[in-house]
Formats: structure tokens, sequence, C-alpha cells
């Protein structure tokens, strides 16, 4: 796999600024997952990601109780071209509106930084991150999306900071979210890498579009996922 770029985290003003390390050289992979045996099937990913929470209710009418669910929310697919129905490069307000209608408001907004005065070693002069929950947005006026204008550069999604991811179960058009294993990514994507290198156990779906795991083993599962432009290019 030749991820060319991995976010960190760079604490501005109380918020968290989105920004990427640069990294063209080839990696070796130290760790590829196999399978050794010829009679073992791996399931299907499920078709719901509805968990089955704690709490139930029930009517004072009547004795059948009922359990509550937390709904998947839809309309967010993770792809290496954008988010849902907003493509990278995109203007970005119209994207913030976007996710605002689906969403609600945003957790946090870091509002337009400039690039020198936060240290973000990044292309352009500007750079804003937008959250809701555990899915952060981050928009620029450079990236290799667009230059000039303030667009959609990147996004990640995860890992969860409570039991469930906020908003929950965004996936990959194809189904794959957090929590898939390596063994589900497999079966849906079969050209993806899984390698463990200097950034730890990592995945790839194509350019634009991977992530972390647990491991690499075919049990260890999917805790985020990274899509866009970052920073480093």
């Amino acid at each position: 796999m030749n991820i060319s770029r991995v976010l960190v985290t760079v604490s501005v003003v109380g918020a968290s600024v989105v920004a990427c390390s640069s990294g063209g050289e080839s990696r070796a992979t130290t760790s590829v997952v196999t399978s050794t045996s010829t009679s073992t099937t791996v399931a299907a990913p499920p078709t719901t990601r509805v968990p089955t929470p704690s709490t139930s209710s029930t009517s004072t009418s009547s004795t059948t109780s009922t359990t509550s669910t937390i709904p998947v929310v839809v309309g967010l697919d993770l792809s290496a071209d954008g988010l849902g129905g907003e493509s990278f490069g995109a203007e970005s307000t119209g994207v913030i509106s976007y996710v605002e209608s689906i969403l609600g408001a945003p957790t946090s907004d870091t509002g337009w930084l400039n690039n020198v005065s936060i240290g973000a070693a990044c292309p352009g002069t500007e750079m804003r991150q937008v959250t809701w929950g555990d899915l952060v947005l981050t928009f620029a006026d450079e990236s290799p999306a667009a230059v000039g204008t303030r667009h959609f550069a990147a996004y990640s999604y995860g890992p969860p900071a409570a039991a469930f991811a906020n908003p929950f179960g965004l996936t990959t058009d194809a189904g794959i979210g957090i929590g898939d294993t390596v063994a589900e990514l497999l079966i849906v994507y079969p050209a993806a890498a899984v390698n463990d290198d200097e950034f730890g156990p990592t995945f790839q779906i194509e350019a634009g579009l991977f992530g972390f795991l647990t491991d690499v083993t075919v049990t260890g599962t999917i805790t985020s996922f990274v899509g866009g432009f970052g920073c480093g290019e």
C-alpha cells in the first residue's frame, strides 16, 4: 500500500485542525493478511448496523416492551471522491449546509485559520475544520481538488469517542464501516491493501480512501476512515 498522507491532530485555540504528513516514499509491507485455511468461510458484512441498546420502555396501557435503537445515518457515504452527495473541491458553504441538513448543527467549528499562524504545513493560506461528533470535515483554499477557492478537501470518521460512532453507521457505498473486520473488508474489496507499518495497522481501499485498524489479522477491525486530500501534498 502506498498511502501518501496520514491525518495528525494540531491543537489550536482549543480546537483540532487536521493536517497531514507527506510521505511520497514507497512503504514496505511488513504484515500481509493471508488465509491458511481453505475450508474457512467468512460471512459477508451485516446488512444492518442498528444495534440493540440497553434502554427499553413500556407503555402504561400495555405490557408490551419496545426497544430503542440507534438509527443509521443515510446520505453520507464514505468515498474517495467525497462524502455523500458532496465531492472534494466543492464550495465549503454548500458542503457544510448539506451535512447540516442531515446531522444538524456541528459540535465545533474552528472558523477559517491562517496556516502560518497555526503552524500547519499545508498548501494554500487558510484552512477550516468543522466537526459533528466523530466526523470531521476539513476545508482549505488549496488542495489537489481545487486552488484559489474555499473548498471541501478531506474528512475523517472515527475512532468512536463512545460505544458507537456518532454519527452512527456511516459506510462506503458497498457497506463497509467502522467495526467491520479485515476479513469482511477483503470480501467486499479484494484489491484493498492491508499493512502494518510506521503508521500502525492501516488499510487502503483506493487512492484517497484509507483508514486504521486494530490489527491486520482477519479478525482485526476498522477503527476509522480518512478520505480526500490533506496537508503535505
